[in-house]
């Protein structure tokens, strides 16, 4: 034990010191501008819309054409959805992206961002269309065949922070008509263009929101499954996407990029002209064009109009609430359209500008032989003092020298593998904790109300938390009756597979077999196997108690089948020494001694269980966990607060109740 004891301390002591070390070489902007030769490093911001490689193949020319032309090395951020991009922009994770419409809106509220430029089509186009898609054999053949709102019909939003996918169709479609579809349809799932179409094309859903320059990559990738789309609405033409920075960054960085942008695929010899227009087609993308802050304006109006149908059309609301309501958004439309402005913008040109040299090679070399040396007098200096902090001292049993190398060399080990996963994980950004620390605090304020001394103001942060809190508890009911059936299955099926995975009940050949099966249901996550199941069911809680139900099988059936060969054999001879058959020795021999241990497995996996289900929402499998990833991605705080704060007490609830059956039935 003293050994142990020492090698563990000295293996904190190491991690400590690694971790030390570690910020001698940190790559910061401060420690940047001390290196000679480094470049400025610039973030661009990329909605992920296609897989990695083909993003990667498509973007990677033009994010290299960046950093050529701008001198500065240009790195590409792939966002899975708009709100990642939005909350990597507002703490400067990136410093310029490609927006959509509604989205760059709220980088500009939220994230100090500013609009500089806008795309182009290839074909010099300067606008795209919202659409809804149905399976192409589909016997909907327009808007209202699927505004019957008798739930029958299964419907695919975007993003909520998508232009096309989200804003479009509110504004167009169910505003207007006072519909929410929540509560028109069957269900309704959040995702991404191309995640729509494909469910539409498989028939998961009966229809979705995208947009025209989707179908476009869609034809040119996939298309088979494009063939089995059908358009049965397109909206008015919406803007193309603006290009945004954000406004504090310095004079030079945005004479740079606005250089770039204004410039690429324009100037040049022809041949160089053309090399850039090939570049951009795979993007969708021809020359970009000057812009401002105004290209927003229309996103401005057709929100408010959005908002302002839906008021007119709340019969929550009392006529005089509804007036109010109505006024003040009339009003702010009108300012809206009385602040057009003018395109604003920054010069064209930079000439004369210094684009930066590559990094010094000489300085990058000390620095790589000066942190392998430290790696390698470090290791010695280790392994020097494992071997004197292991040495027998005074009377009694001397460890043998080859077991105490042995001791050192897994030590050693563990260190080795903390080094060579430092890097890849982040960890050497991990002084952003404590640096952007007040950062954390601002997203968590958002929880909050605005000015806790002011009664309005909570009255209005209550408001918002009383009807977040009763939009919340019958999706939590129903994320807890997904949990109950799904560990239901998963312990009645655990249990013969449990017994069966047990060295002492079963024979290795069947052993085997059973315990990888089981290795595959454990292995695959829940999300996954809920998208097998949503291929046959469709949308809703029955895919997401499948998945839940798999997914713990082959949890509890490793649980249950440790349990079984750490029983006393004592109880099974005395049985079998009856005469009695198999079956009858698990019955009366091996289930009396576990049954203890399985209930509390069982128990421990329903509270786990309640927590998962909450993120098969995310998916359209039901429950709490689709208002909940749509309220973060909207950014609405105070619904999200209300949200968390139903399922943290019903876990709580959930906890307790364990707690006593297991006092009751262990």
């Amino acid at each position: 034990m003293r050994v142990n004891s020492i090698l563990f301390r000295l293996l904190a002591l190491v991690t400590l010191l690694l971790a030390a070390c570690s910020e001698v070489v940190t790559d910061t902007p401060e420690t940047r501008a001390e290196l000679p030769g480094e470049r400025r490093t610039i973030n661009f911001g990329i909605i992920a819309t296609e897989s990695t490689s083909t993003r990667e193949t498509n973007w990677r020319p033009f994010i290299e054409a960046m950093s050529e032309w701008t001198g500065y090395d240009v790195q590409p951020y792939y966002a899975s959805d708009y709100a990642g991009m939005i909350q990597a922009m507002r703490y400067d994770s990136i410093q310029v992206g490609w927006f959509s419409n509604f989205s760059g809106l709220q980088a500009v509220r939220l994230a100090d961002g500013e609009v500089f430029a806008k795309s182009t089509y290839p074909d010099g186009g300067e606008g795209y269309y919202s659409i809804l898609l149905v399976p192409v054999d589909s016997p909907i053949q327009s808007v209202e065949d699927i505004l019957t709102c008798d739930g029958s019909i299964d419907f695919g939003l975007g993003d909520p922070n998508s232009t096309s996918g989200y804003l479009v169709p509110s504004a167009f479609i169910f505003a207007p008509r006072g519909i929410d579809p929540a509560e028109c349809f069957g269900s309704v799932r959040n995702a991404s263009h191309e995640a729509n179409a494909l469910a539409v094309a498989n028939e998961l859903v009966d229809v979705a929101a995208n947009n025209s320059t989707n179908m476009l990559v869609l034809r040119r990738s996939r298309p088979d499954v494009a063939a089995q789309l059908r358009e049965i609405w397109r909206s008015p033409m919406i803007q193309t996407d603006p290009i945004i920075w954000r406004s504090d960054l310095d004079d030079e960085v945005k004479q740079r990029l606005q250089y770039f942008f204004m410039n690429y695929g324009r100037m040049g010899t022809p041949e160089e002209v053309q090399a850039a227009r090939d570049v951009l087609t795979p993007l969708l993308f021809g020359t970009f064009l000057p812009s401002s802050n105004a290209h927003l304006d229309p996103i401005v109006q057709l929100e408010i109009v959005r908002d302002l149908t839906a008021a007119r059309n709340d019969p929550d609301l009392t006529p005089a609430e509804r007036a109010e309501r109505v006024a003040e958004l009339e009003e702010r439309l009108a300012q809206v359209e009385a602040g057009n402005s003018g395109l604003v913008s920054l010069a064209s040109s930079v000439e004369g500008a210094d684009t930066g040299e590559p990094g010094d090679a000489e300085t990058q070399t000390s620095l790589v032989n000066a942190q392998s040396v430290l790696a390698f007098g470090g290791t010695l200096v280790l392994l020097t003092l494992l071997l004197f902090a292991t040495a027998p001292r005074g009377p009694g049993p001397r460890t043998p020298l080859s077991e105490r190398l042995a001791n050192v060399g897994i030590v050693v080990g563990i260190v080795v593998v903390l080094v060579w996963s430092f890097d890849s994980s982040d960890m050497d950004r991990s002084y952003l904790l404590v640096e952007n620390a007040n950062d954390m605090g601002e997203f968590i304020a958002g929880f909050f109300p605005t000015d806790i001394t002011d009664a309005a103001s909570r009255s209005h942060y209550w408001d918002e938390l009383s009807a977040g809190i009763a939009e919340a508890m019958p999706q939590m009911i129903v994320t807890v009756q997904i949990a109950i059936w799904g560990t239901f299955i998963s312990v009645i099926a655990a249990i013969p597979f449990g017994l069966l995975s047990a060295r002492n009940v079963a024979p290795l050949w069947v052993v085997q077999p059973v315990r990888r099966l089981m290795d595959v249901f454990r292995s695959i996550n829940e999300l996954i196997i809920a998208l097998v199941f949503i291929a046959a069911v469709g949308l809703g809680p029955l895919a997401g108690v499948m998945a839940l139900a798999v997914h713990t099988t082959g949890v509890l059936a490793k649980l249950f089948s440790e349990a079984v060969e750490a029983i006393d054999n004592g109880p099974v001879e005395g049985i079998r020494a009856t005469g009695a058959r198999p079956l009858h020795e698990v019955i009366w021999a091996i289930i009396p001694q576990v049954a203890p241990l399985w209930t509390s497995f069982g128990l421990y996996r329903f509270e786990s269980n309640a927590r998962s289900a909450t993120v098969l929402g995310l998916i359209g499998a039901g429950g709490i966990g689709q208002i909940l990833f749509e309220a973060v991605r909207a950014f609405d705080y105070q619904r999200t607060a209300a949200i968390v704060l139903v399922i943290v007490i019903a876990v709580s609830l959930i906890d307790v109740m364990s707690q006593m059956l297991r006092k009751r039935l262990v």
